[in-house]
């Protein structure tokens, strides 16, 4: 986000303006080492000297003890009166009522360059509590950038939510800047790099709010629940693009020279605050976030913080970091509650239709067996009709109706025992559970003079559930007898193999319908996407979650020279 170098300039300014009056009575510069003239940055951003000199004019008084920062050629100091710690190559000077009124800094090069000298005012707590400890200060928060980075960037892979993939970039861009912030604020200023690097970082700070902008439109939902407001944010991303292309122009950002970095954080929040009165609830916390950082950068132009910017922005990174990452959470398990309804859903739906296809496959079973017991029952009546019953006739009659019963209970407990859930897994072999599916749409395929031939190649016994597997198999026999029927095929024909190879056990039924429309053939596993005119669309789609879920396998669709071929692999 805009916590970035912006933030950096911002409070380093802010602390110079608190401390500067208080300790600092001019700043003064000498290319001789003697004659001094007051140092303006300016003039020396590009001007080269093989030596120079700086004068550090201390107030009379200092009534509290501060602390100089100095990021210098430390290597070139040839001389100074000020008693220093140096630390990571930056020079520490205490600075109370006993110090010199004046500090001098010589420096000496042996080839002419730009001259480097950057020193900054910090408080004594930032030198007891902070300075010394802000490598932990760092990790903390580049660990908590980074995770929610890497973390959000994966969920947007899984979800394919663009919310998800704005707000990884935007801390990817903030986890940047704050590495070159620390990285930068051990290189002295003015350097010949600095305006390249002050580029760099711009182009990080400009980049998070762009995406800050687009992570705020896409998960307030703003095109269509807020028109205007998403006017507002098209505009302000657009100065963002534009002001990208002219730092990589002018080395420097432009926008944000003209415009106050609150106002930055103002429009998600204005956002925000819209989407609560429209009933967003989650739009609550991602209002606090953008509130809390708006408030900080708004208080800080107003001189409310003492503390260097550079230490500020490593603790309000990570405090957006995790308040944004909240929301997103919440949203997260919204998310997955609505697809595990949206799961039950699909699977009421597909038991739905299995039951329809179980009932019609039944009633196809039946018809035979239904119309010899009625002719049976025919023969019974004109037996009793003759005035001498034949005893044997009859029986004969009723071992006939009872072998029909026999096959229609039997064809009942087939049926159920197919559709009933299994609880645990079993052992069983592939060739068993595919001729399972087989023998139910066997009468069925007869009907439309199907052909249907089963070949077993190489059989394997796996620990799954059966039941579930013989679905699978049943529903894409199923489709296959859908795809002839409806086609008007000549010669049908569905050719079920089943072969091990690799170690993994391939089940494949392939038709001659003419396979499947290369339109089609990426989108035929999708919820509700069907090609028949009065499909659901939930077929496929359960049979393939049911392989992957329950089997870790693969279900696979590849046309082949008469048709399509499905083939699972477990």
């Amino acid at each position: 986000m805009k916590i970035l170098f912006t933030f950096f300039i911002l409070f380093c300014s802010l602390s110079a303006k608190n401390y500067f009056p208080e300790v600092i009575n001019g700043l003064y510069i000498s290319e001789d080492l003697q004659t001094f003239k007051k140092l303006e940055y300016k003039k020396y951003l590009h001007k080269k000297v093989k030596q120079f000199s700086i004068r550090v004019d201390l107030k009379k008084e200092l009534k509290e003890t501060y602390y100089f920062t100095v990021v210098s050629d430390v290597d070139n100091l040839i001389f100074t009166n000020a008693e220093y710690i140096k630390q990571n190559r930056i020079l520490i000077i205490k600075v109370d009522s006993s110090t010199p009124k004046s500090l001098f800094f010589n420096y000496k090069y042996e080839k002419a360059k730009i001259g480097e000298f950057r020193f900054s005012i910090i408080n004594e707590f930032e030198h007891d509590y902070l300075l010394h400890y802000e490598g932990i200060l760092y990790g903390i928060a580049y660990g908590i950038i980074f995770c929610a980075f890497l973390y959000y960037l994966i969920i947007y892979f899984s979800s394919r939510k663009k919310f998800f993939l704005y707000y990884s970039i935007m801390q990817f861009f903030v986890l940047l800047s704050l590495i070159g912030f620390v990285y930068f604020s051990f290189k002295s200023y003015p350097n010949q790099d600095f305006a390249w690097a002050q580029a760099i970082e711009d182009i990080f700070e400009t980049s998070g709010f762009l995406f800050t902008l687009l992570f705020a439109k896409e998960v307030l939902q703003a095109k269509k629940i807020m028109p205007k407001m998403n006017l507002v944010i098209n505009f302000f991303i657009l100065l963002n693009i534009l002001d990208i292309l002219a730092i990589l122009i002018f080395k420097y950002s432009i926008l944000y020279e003209y415009m106050p970095f609150f106002i930055g954080f103002l429009i998600p929040f204005l956002a925000g605050l819209i989407a609560v009165y429209k009933g967003n609830k989650y739009a609550i916390i991602y209002t606090l976030g953008w509130f809390l950082v708006c408030l900080f950068v708004y208080l800080a132009q107003n001189h409310f913080f003492a503390i260097s910017g550079i230490y500020v922005i490593h603790m309000i990174a990570p405090l957006e970091s995790l308040i944004f990452s909240f929301a997103l959470g919440l949203m997260l398990k919204n998310l997955v509650d609505k697809q595990n309804e949206k799961e039950k859903l699909l699977i009421h739906k597909s038991k739905l239709v299995s039951m329809g296809e179980m009932i019609n496959n039944i009633a196809h079973q039946w018809r035979q067996p239904l119309t010899h017991l009625s002719f049976i029952n025919m023969n019974c009546q004109l037996s009793l009709e003759d005035e001498k019953i034949d005893k044997e006739y009859l029986s004969k009659k009723l071992n006939e109706a009872n072998e029909q019963i026999d096959f229609m209970s039997n064809t009942i407990n087939s049926f159920r025992d197919f559709y009933k859930p299994a609880k645990e897994k079993e052992f069983f072999w592939i060739s068993q559970a595919v001729q399972k599916a087989v023998d139910i749409m066997k009468p069925l395929l007869g009907i439309y003079s199907i052909n249907l031939e089963f070949q077993v190649i190489k059989d394997k016994q796996i620990k799954s559930y059966e039941n579930e597997y013989s679905q699978v198999v049943l529903n894409l026999i199923s489709n296959a007898k859908d795809q002839l029927k409806e086609k008007e095929i000549k010669d049908t024909k569905i050719w079920i193999t089943v072969d091990v190879k690799n170690g993994k056990t391939m089940t494949t039924v392939c038709d001659n319908a003419g396979g499947i429309k290369s339109k089609h053939i990426n989108k035929i596993f999708e919820p509700y996407f069907s090609t028949k005119e009065n499909g659901s669309g939930i077929g496929l789609y359960m049979s393939k979650t049911i392989i992957n879920s329950h089997f870790k396998g693969e279900l696979i669709i590849e046309n082949k020279q008469k048709g399509a071929c499905f083939t699972i692999i477990v």
